[in-house]
């Protein structure tokens, strides 16, 4: 314990200013611990493994071919299948499959006259 006549903190002397123990150390301390717990919560939040799975099965069962009992009948009617449009517009014409094209081989026809497109379908409502 210290002794008021010798210690010089308890002296009332007005010039000079009284040494005091608050200081910011501490808050520092406790700021940097609170960060590096966070640091450290966000690391093993985000880090998880979101990617396929690569562990080896190592048991040797084999994975399930087709299911142990049969499946349910359907109860619903099964979806009805929407008619599909009308091309608009004449197909390509096929090309023969050839090896290679040589310098004497004849350039491709031009499309004829009489192959012109479709008009187009006005929509009935």
């Amino acid at each position: 314990m210290a002794t008021p006549e010798r210690d010089t903190i308890y002296t009332n002397d007005g010039n000079r200013t009284v040494y005091t123990r608050e200081s910011n150390g501490t808050g520092w301390f406790v700021g940097i611990i609170v960060a590096l717990a966070l640091l450290a919560i966000g690391y093993l939040v985000f880090s998880a493994n979101s990617g396929p799975s690569t562990s080896v099965d190592v048991n040797g069962a084999p994975a399930v071919e087709s299911p142990a009992t049969a499946p349910a009948p359907m109860t619903e009617a099964p979806a009805a299948t929407p008619e599909v449009a009308p091309m608009t517009e004449a197909p390509a014409p096929a090309v023969d499959a050839a090896p290679a094209a040589t310098p004497e081989a004849t350039p491709a026809p031009a499309a004829t006259p009489e192959a012109t497109p479709a008009p187009a379908a006005t929509p009935s409502n």
